[in-house]
Formats: structure tokens, sequence, C-alpha cells
């Protein structure tokens, strides 16, 4: 299945020929409903088919797999695209790395992650690993993670902090959250809308 690099203009034109989907990825998945079996029985007709697709197209799908929750079928395409030659940035792996941990368990996100070459392991992956850790309640292993961030330099964002004052909140640990307030001002991160409602 080919991928171009094209920009989106290009693409829609590009959709009118017989090389292409007749219609965004996204709708083609999601023509019988949203349940997660119509929707990988439509993956994989797509997936045995012959018809090309865009990279923006698979990502921005990717995207809205996950915000239905939709784990498995998202991984799938994601696996299948890069094995048909998709090349995946930092950022897609991050968020690959989040499926695998979702999907398949924490333990598999945490193999991908060593796996993975050591120019991609940047602030996206880590603070991706880091959010799998807060999601599973993993107080030891984010704590461990997130000083093996400050050792190497590798920037802390407020998303970070926000998954650890989240974990530190459900665990019965919210004396915390203030010293992690602390903390960010004083490495000048600033607090975005969702530190203000953990702080309530």
């Amino acid at each position: 299945m080919a991928l171009r690099h094209l920009s989106r203009p290009r693409d829609i034109v590009k959709r009118s020929t017989k090389k292409y989907l007749d219609e965004p990825l996204y709708h083609r998945l999601f023509k019988d409903g949203g349940s997660e079996v119509s929707v990988r029985q439509q993956l994989n007709q797509f997936l045995k088919g012959t018809k090309h697709v865009f990279k923006w197209e698979v990502g921005d799908t990717i995207k809205k797999l996950r915000s239905r929750g939709l784990y498995y079928p998202a991984l799938k395409l994601s696996e299948v695209m890069e094995h048909r030659g998709m090349n995946k940035t930092v950022s897609d792996q991050a968020i690959h790395l989040d499926l695998i941990a979702k999907a398949r368990g924490i333990a598999a996100g945490e193999s991908y992650f060593v796996d993975l070459p050591e120019t991609s392991k940047t602030e996206l992956t880590y603070a991706s690993l880091l959010n799998c850790y807060c999601k599973e309640l993993m107080t030891e292993k984010a704590e461990g993670l997130l000083n093996k961030m400050k050792e190497l330099n590798i920037t802390v964002s407020s998303m970070s902090y926000n998954s650890l004052m989240t974990l530190y909140t459900k665990t019965g640990q919210a004396e915390r959250v203030p010293g992690m307030i602390q903390e960010m001002k004083a490495e000048d991160v600033m607090p975005d809308s969702y530190t203000t409602l953990v702080q309530l």
C-alpha cells in the first residue's frame, strides 16, 4: 500500500483517482457503526485491498480511533502501515507506545520503549511511558522514570507533571501535589489549564 507525502490540497485531488480510497479512511472504518467488531471488520477489508492511503490520513485515523478507545484497531493500523513502509516520526512512536501499553499491557509498552533507537528516546517517548505508568497507578516506576529524565536533562513538560499529580490524587497522596507545583515553578515549566484543575 503506497504512502505519499503530499499537501492536503493535492491529497484531495488524488483521492478521485482509482488508486485511492474514494472516502476518508476514518469514514470507511466507521461506515457500519462505531463498535469495535465492525471497525475491525472494515479495517481488515481495507488492509486486504489495494487502495492507497496518505500518511497524514493514517495518523488522523489513529488519533480518532484512540479518542474512541479503539486501541486494538488503532495499533493494528499503525503496525501494518509501518510494515508497508510508513516511516514513523518520534511523535508517531510515542503514540505507538501508548497504544501497545493499552492494547497489550504495560510490559509490552516497556519493551517497545527499550527497543527504540536512542535517537527516538526523547521527551515525547519518555513522557508517553511516564503517562502509561501513571495511568496504571505505578507510583514507583513513574517517579523512577521522572528522575531518569532529569538525570538525562530531558525536558519534563506540564503534561508529565499533570500525569504525576493525577496519580498522587488517585492514590491518596494529594498532599504531594503542592510540591509538584513548586517544582514546576522552580523548573520554569508553565502550568496549563489541566494543572489548575488538578490543584482544585
